[in-house]
């Protein structure tokens, strides 16, 4: 990690790729975990979930490393980013691109850290995580156009050997007819 002062009192950390990747796959410990899946499934059987223990609990679940728990933490996000305040809404927003970077769909990742940038454009943590969700995304295409280009190949060499077979079928066949 490296950091510059922008004023007297501001220091601001900025953070290496390695270190987003930690930050990433910080996991939360399993009492924590605990403690908060309690609170809000006693709340959810009570039938109503105060939104604080819902944010409370999908930020423990953005801190896991299983697919389904990163899941409903976008699925929690998604509900606290609709029914909660401003204020709800933009940490619901920062924590929706991390989750989905997580997921690895950079796409959505993006569109999310892009929405709370327009509300928090000076967010240099946010500004950060955007540069990481880029930088995997120009890796994917890069990777995605090398499979489609190797599909395209592969592609065309089949056709050619289908064509070749398909012509040596039909020859074969016309000489034995002749016969």
């Amino acid at each position: 990690m490296s950091e510059f002062t922008m004023s007297n009192e501001n220091t601001v950390t900025i953070l290496s790729d390695e270190d987003m990747k930690t930050l990433l796959n910080y996991n939360v410990c399993a009492e924590d975990r605990e403690m908060y899946q309690n609170a809000y499934e006693e709340q959810l059987a009570a039938g109503e979930v105060e939104l604080q223990t819902k944010f409370q609990y999908a930020c423990c679940l953005t801190h896991s490393g299983n697919h389904n728990d990163l899941k409903l933490a976008s699925v929690l996000f998604e509900e606290l980013f609709k029914e909660g305040t401003e204020e709800l809404k933009r940490d619901s927003l920062f924590y929706l691109s991390i989750v989905e970077t997580k997921l690895k769909d950079y796409l959505k990742a993006k569109k999310y850290v892009e929405a709370f940038l327009s509300v928090e454009p000076s967010n240099v943590q946010a500004e950060q995580l955007k540069g990481y969700i880029e930088k995997h995304l120009k890796k994917d295409g890069i990777t995605g156009m090398a499979l489609v280009g190797t599909a395209a190949i592969f592609g065309g060499a089949t056709a050619i050997v289908v064509g070749t077979l398909a012509v040596g079928a039909a020859l074969g066949f016309a000489f034995r007819k002749k016969k």
